[in-house]
């Protein structure tokens, strides 16, 4: 069970899934079991219902910068008329940049295998594993220093690890196979047939692969900007 001691009663925070829209919240109470009940979250003036069961980031501020918690909707509890949420902290407050919620729009070849225990102590981020076995083949929809939205004819279900080879992006359009670890957050089926959509939160990130996420999603940032700029100006 993650510590009590970082959040506290009447804390001002943002809950969101994916980086994009941010449901502002308080914290109403912390029980002792350390369960957090939230009042009901607000997007745009409209306040928002969150399902049993999801998993949702939960955004705090200190001086220090900003923290991250992964949370599950556990429970709801009425009070005065008013339905609060149940959260169940899933991991320890993890201090982020705003860049590394940013999910770029990016369609790259994605490679599916299964997950091999404790790979990632040794994945260096650019060498296939001979051992994993091929899953299936798709493309991102989406990736950010975080995670990834991948579609896929494969059904990947809510909790489930796999190794996944990414074919970033290099220069003179060359490929960079990119190895990382991903976790199952989000799983559903897309409107086209056979096709999976599932979000995926990478995990066992070294400093220097979070570096490089990074700076290849600024990079193509960077080349839509230009783009951008050289269309508008012919």
């Amino acid at each position: 069970m993650p510590k009590n001691d970082f959040l506290y009663v009447g804390d001002k925070i943002d809950l969101t899934f994916n980086g994009r829209r941010f449901y502002k919240t308080m914290i109403g109470d912390i029980y002792k079991s350390g369960l957090v009940l939230v009042s009901p979250p607000i997007y745009r003036g409209v306040q928002m219902s969150l399902d049993m069961l999801a998993e949702v980031y939960l955004v705090c501020y200190r001086e220090s910068g900003r923290y991250t918690i992964l949370t599950r909707v556990v429970g709801f509890e009425e009070k005065s008329g008013i339905r609060y949420t149940i959260l169940e902290r899933l991991t320890e407050p993890e201090k982020n940049q705003r860049r590394e919620f940013y999910r770029l729009s990016d369609s790259v070849e994605a490679v599916l295998y299964e997950y091999i225990a404790g790979i990632e102590l040794t994945l260096d981020g650019r060498t296939d594993v001979p051992d994993a076995v091929q899953l299936a083949v798709g493309r991102t929809k989406d990736i950010s220093a975080m995670g990834a939205a991948l579609l896929s004819k494969w059904e990947c279900r809510l909790g489930e690890r796999y190794l996944i080879k990414m074919l970033m992006k290099g220069p003179r359009d060359r490929t960079d196979p990119f190895m990382v670890c991903g976790e199952v957050r989000r799983s559903a089926l897309t409107s086209e047939n056979g096709i999976y959509y599932a979000g995926m939160r990478f995990f066992g990130l070294t400093k220097e692969k979070n570096e490089y996420l990074q700076k290849y999603i600024l990079t193509q940032q960077q080349k839509i900007i230009a783009q951008k700029k050289l269309v508008e100006g012919e």
